[in-house]
């Protein structure tokens, strides 16, 4: 029987309990992050929007944790309202009648700027990271978010029950 490549998202939102937290948050998660020995970084970010002429710039603050080579960062980070979120840019091409399009360059792209809620993905059947992601965010609730909200698909955030996590995977059947 081959392996299967097994992945699970958990989702989770809230919001911090004052932005004032948010610096004992990156302090304290940075030195657990040190200690545990995993990749971490401080997140400071000011995000510039496209033909944004007013000022009105996107935030995030926060820590973004990597436990392992089997899961995406635990993100930590919070927007200028305190809401748990990940913004990101894309890159997209330039339509035609758009006024961006400089010197009216075939291929040209844009930058578009995403503003998402936050998850992490477990990328193998790896009960232990599972289980430490879980710990992580039940200690978020209790110290930082006391509102945190988490879709765990597993069930395992909901029941605590350690064999959901070594549940077979689903596999389709042709007929």
């Amino acid at each position: 029987m081959k392996e299967k490549n097994v992945s699970t998202t958990i989702h989770y939102f809230g919001k911090i309990k004052s932005t004032e937290a948010i610096k004992e948050l990156q302090d304290e998660f940075y030195e657990i992050a040190q200690v545990s020995g995993w990749t971490h970084e401080v997140v400071d970010h000011v995000f510039a929007q496209e033909g944004d002429l007013q000022g009105n710039r996107l935030t995030l603050q926060g820590v973004r944790l990597v436990l392992n080579r089997q899961t995406t960062p635990l993100q930590l980070t919070f927007d200028k309202d305190g809401y748990l979120s990940h913004i990101y840019y894309e890159k997209a091409p330039v339509e035609m009648g758009d006024m961006m399009i400089k010197n009216g360059v075939p291929g040209a792209t844009r930058q578009l700027l995403h503003q998402i809620h936050t998850s992490t993905t477990v990328r193998s059947q790896d009960p232990q990271s599972h289980k430490t992601l879980v710990k992580l965010l039940d200690y978020v609730k209790k110290s930082y978010v006391p509102n945190l909200e988490v879709i765990d698909n597993t069930g395992y955030w909901y029941s605590r029950d350690e064999a959901v996590l070594n549940a077979p995977a689903m596999e389709l059947v042709k007929k």
